[in-house]
């Protein structure tokens, strides 16, 4: 998983990089894009449906069951739990990346749900 996730950091400072060689903003944005909350990331998941960057309403449907019970475990103070519903959330958009999810707008939500865990302590 450790090295997955270094990959990923790879992968997405390499092509910011490309990104700002070429002048061009490589970054998809969504509502909420430069927040650390998981309500910002719900505002992201539905943009990304509304947008049809998320092709498939099941897929959707699970993206926000995880969210909801994560913020469900933060209401509660759990929030050990609460990252690893955003864990589990993470896993599904990489399972999907590609298939369900536009491949870029996933690595984009995966990037936001890594900013929520590190807001969480995470």
């Amino acid at each position: 998983m450790k090295k997955l996730a270094f990959v990923l950091m790879v992968v997405t400072l390499f092509v910011m990089g490309i990104g700002s060689v070429v002048g061009q903003d490589m970054e998809m944005t969504c509502p909420g894009h430069d927040g650390s909350t998981i309500a910002s990331l719900q505002l992201c998941v539905n943009h990304a449906a509304t947008e049809g960057h998320i092709t498939n309403n099941g897929i959707a449907k699970s993206l926000f069951a995880k969210l909801n019970a994560a913020q469900a475990a933060v209401d509660r103070g759990q929030v050990n739990e609460a990252i690893n519903n955003l864990r589990s959330f993470i896993n599904e958009v990489q399972a999907q990346a590609g298939k369900h999810i536009h491949a870029d707008h996933a690595m984009h939500m995966i990037e936001h749900a890594q900013r929520v865990i590190v807001a969480l302590g995470g």
